[in-house]
């Protein structure tokens, strides 16, 4: 009898070791419960996961899933130190400290030979060059501090230093991970799992799966038939898919802007003005890129946290610009230069003539291929033109001023000499082109999805670890 009641409390034993294995909770390094259903994202293997080398849309948002950086950025552009400790400034010159603590994936201490290799590889890299334009040299000072020479002063520094860290003299495909997941490959593609030299963090779901992709038109159709929980589009081709799944707009920090050309009619700053103050920005916005920003008078981003007590007096009213506007321009038309192939800037040119019309002022749109677009712009076949222009997170638009005096008080005002507010009053005092928004892209997603998705800029699956199913 005894023997077979010990029979009995193994089998049961068994059993229970089984069910563990089979059905059991996984814990995360807090303790508490995570989800072992996956997250299916796409990726392409063929490009690699080298934030440096990569050029396609898909893995460029897996990056910061693997690579830390110096800083991070919220949705105001604020930084906050991830691996630096601390920066310190003295003119030209930045001095940072490193969290000579942290590690890579494959235990080895990440250190300044590691952000100055870094620095060099983003510099000439396609997605995070543009950047770090402003930012000379970085070299290593001493085995905790590195210091970045910029020129000219950037008081706002810290929140362009986002580029991925890898380790020095790193050419993998696939360098070992400063972030908080790791990557191993499999037979569909690969898995993003828990970094364990990752400093603490709860993740509500313990394994992503990287599907490879190499049609990325049907991103939207896998989420609604089950085979993918999220993707990115930034819509840079200028349309949107019809997403009939969940959706979560992405600062991307592009500014939306038209130009003037200042050597006719609209040499005047007067009338620069006025087309400023007649535009409905909002209509524009809803309208010509179905709603997918935020409309702006200001150009740099309305989020950004050193302009929120920004403010400007208007040179005039509406109706007086109007006036204005219709008593100088007479039975001219206005010639509305745009690219084709980018259905939502041509939607905008078009609401742009439209309220021209409203109150009496004739346009034609002028719709060109690349090459003839870029023709007209040189050769001043045009009285506005319809940009779009990538800010770097210190909104340094220095490139779209046409005077010295514009480019030199945009870079005072990034060097910390003067407010925002005082920029605003130089800006509007000459106009030299009417911001419209700021686009964004969107994070499709499944509505399985739990956890809620909160991308940042220019960071679609920022807090992609407490996402699960």
């Amino acid at each position: 009898m005894k023997r077979f009641v010990c029979l009995v409390l193994c089998l049961l034993m068994l059993l229970g070791l089984c069910g563990c294995k089979g059905g059991g909770k996984l814990k995360n390094k807090g303790g508490t419960e995570v989800s072992s259903k996956p997250i299916n994202l796409a990726y392409s293997r063929e490009e690699g996961l080298n934030p440096f080398k990569c050029s396609s849309l898909i893995n460029y948002c897996i990056m910061p899933l693997l690579y830390d950086s110096l800083y991070t950025i919220d949705s105001t552009y604020y930084p906050t130190g991830s691996l630096a400790t601390a920066i310190n400034f003295n003119n030209l010159i930045a001095e940072v400290t490193i969290d000579t603590s942290r590690k890579f994936s494959n235990g080895q201490a990440i250190t300044p030979d590691d952000v100055v290799y870094s620095f060099r590889a983003a510099k000439k890299s396609t997605y995070y060059g543009s950047a770090l334009r402003n930012v000379s040299t970085c070299e290593v000072v001493d085995e905790q501090t590195v210091r970045f020479v910029t020129a000219p002063a950037n008081a706002y520094l810290a929140s362009d230093l986002t580029f991925p860290i890898i380790q020095a003299d790193c050419t993998d495909d696939i360098p070992a991970s400063s972030g908080p997941y790791i990557y191993k490959a499999t037979t569909e593609g690969g898995t993003l799992t828990q970094n364990k030299y990752y400093p603490s963090t709860e993740y509500a779901s313990s394994t992503i799966n990287l599907n490879n992709t190499t049609d990325t038109s049907s991103l939207n159709m896998g989420i609604v038939i089950g085979d993918m929980d999220a993707y990115f589009d930034d819509m840079s081709e200028g349309s949107s898919d019809r997403i009939s799944v969940g959706a979560a707009q992405v600062d991307l920090n592009n500014l939306v802007y038209f130009r003037f050309n200042d050597g006719n009619y609209f040499g005047n700053p007067k009338l620069r003005q006025a087309f400023a103050m007649v535009i409905d920005r909002s209509q524009l916005l809803e309208s010509g890129y179905e709603g997918y920003g935020e409309a702006t008078s200001m150009p740099f981003n309305p989020q950004w946290y050193a302009a929120k007590d920004c403010t400007w007096e208007n040179p005039m009213t509406v109706d007086e610009a109007k006036e204005y506007i219709t008593s100088y321009l007479g039975k001219y038309t206005v010639t509305i230069l745009v690219n084709s192939g980018n259905e939502f800037r041509q939607k905008c040119a078009e609401r742009i003539g439209d309220q021209l019309a409203s109150f009496g002022v004739n346009s034609k749109i002028e719709v060109a291929p690349w090459d003839v677009f870029e023709e007209g712009l040189e050769n001043g076949r045009y009285d506005i033109f319809l940009g779009e222009f990538k800010m770097s997170n210190d909104m340094n638009t220095g490139p779209l001023y046409f005077t010295e005096y514009l480019q030199t008080r945009m870079l005072n005002m990034i060097a910390g000499a003067i407010t925002p507010s005082e920029f605003m009053a130089d800006f509007i005092a000459e106009q030299p082109f009417v911001p419209i928004c700021i686009r964004y892209g969107v994070t499709a997603y499944s509505k399985s999805l739990q956890g809620g998705i909160a991308p940042l800029p220019n960071n679609p699956f920022a807090n992609l670890t407490e996402w699960y199913k």
